[in-house]
């Protein structure tokens, strides 16, 4: 894969600045996840096995994504031995490299966006490794020469105040996005650089579901978040009509919870993006990093991503989040893992231009 749009009928790297927005939001405790998935395939036990008579007890995973809490539960039920370590992966590069000058590794598995991957694999910090489960996921989803694999996509999409629209009259085009009428009442967050919403503007230009006269517009008349909590707590407080590009794993917890906000998936605003897994180098914990990243493509752990975390997996036939249409309706432009950086780095500039 590489960067993905969307195609639905209604309708890219987790940065960092998502942590403040997803923390606190986690699932609720892991018996419900038991309950919605298989069990874990006994074809595993060798690699749990491995990582018991190696004495690794931990598993340290550098991550964007520390609320997964459901995800991390079921894992340590299945292999109560190994307990998970999630570390927000901020100055990702900078601790490795300290790491390294000291001679003590820390991470076992990088969890994030695969434009920081990109990175990671040209400073050589990873491990090249292809997990047997992995086998028939697609290509767009796997890094060519097995330095990561992607086991879930998220959807960034449009949110919506209930209060204030339907899912009838709700706007789900350009033009009505960007009807005189909604000036200020909708908000994106500031673009950065390197995160999804700087995917979404690569995509959807790219796919040309976006002018420069849109672009325009966009600044033009929407409100600007400095980062994804502020732009949902608005949303979910009324002071935001709708906003573009918002994360719908974090919106829809926010709904579960009783918020008044709800989700619509406009063929040309959504994109999908997601986190890469990789094994890094000298790794402490190398059997029971193995073992997890074989364990997150199997129906059980695809299962609770989608079920739970409101991710769509991307194992061949995992099922759609709740409420969500199937991925299969989604189309988006495919740009090669080696050139993420290089299209980021091509609209930075005329982002920036607008967005100082």
């Amino acid at each position: 894969m590489a960067l993905r749009s969307t195609p639905v009928h209604r309708r890219w790297l987790p940065a960092v600045a998502l942590l403040s927005l997803l923390a606190g939001c986690g699932p609720a405790p892991s018996s419900d996840a038991q309950a919605v998935a298989p069990a874990p395939p006994a074809a595993l036990n060798p690699l749990y096995q491995a990582a018991q008579q190696a004495g690794e007890k931990e598993l340290v995973v550098y991550t964007a994504f520390p609320e997964t809490v459901a995800l991390w539960q079921a894992f340590e039920a299945d292999y109560p031995a190994i307990k998970i370590k999630p570390t927000q992966a901020t100055q990702l590069y900078t601790r490795l490299a300290g790491e390294q000058a000291a001679g003590r590794p820390i991470g076992d598995v990088v969890l994030t966006g695969y434009s920081e991957l990109s990175e990671l694999v040209r400073q050589d910090r990873l491990q090249a490794d292809i997990p047997a489960s992995s086998a028939t996921v697609p290509a767009r989803y796997k890094q060519s020469q097995g330095y990561f694999q992607i086991p879930w996509v998220n959807a960034f999409t449009l949110a919506y105040n209930t209060t204030q629209f339907t899912a009838q009259n709700v706007p789900q085009t350009w033009p009505q996005i960007l009807e005189p009428r909604f000036s200020g009442r909708f908000a994106h967050v500031r673009f950065v650089g390197a995160s999804p919403f700087d995917a979404a503007i690569v995509l959807l230009q790219e796919e040309g579901k976006l002018s420069d006269e849109q672009l325009q517009l966009l600044h033009d008349n929407a409100q600007v978040a400095d980062n994804p909590g502020t732009l949902t707590a608005n949303l979910a407080q009324g002071r935001t009509d709708f906003v573009l590009w918002a994360p719908a794993q974090v919106v829809a917890r926010l709904r579960d919870q009783g918020a008044p906000v709800a989700l619509a998936f406009p063929e040309n605003v959504a994109i999908l993006y997601g986190p890469g897994v990789a094994l890094l180098k000298q790794a402490p914990h190398p059997q029971a990093a193995r073992l997890f990243k074989e364990w997150l493509f199997t129906p059980r752990a695809q299962a609770i991503i989608a079920s739970r975390e409101y991710a769509y997996g991307t194992l061949p036939g995992s099922a759609p989040p709740p409420g969500f249409p199937s991925i299969d309706q989604f189309q988006q432009k495919d740009i090669p893992f080696e050139l993420v950086n290089a299209y980021f780095d091509r609209y930075r500039e005329k982002t920036r231009k607008l967005w100082p």
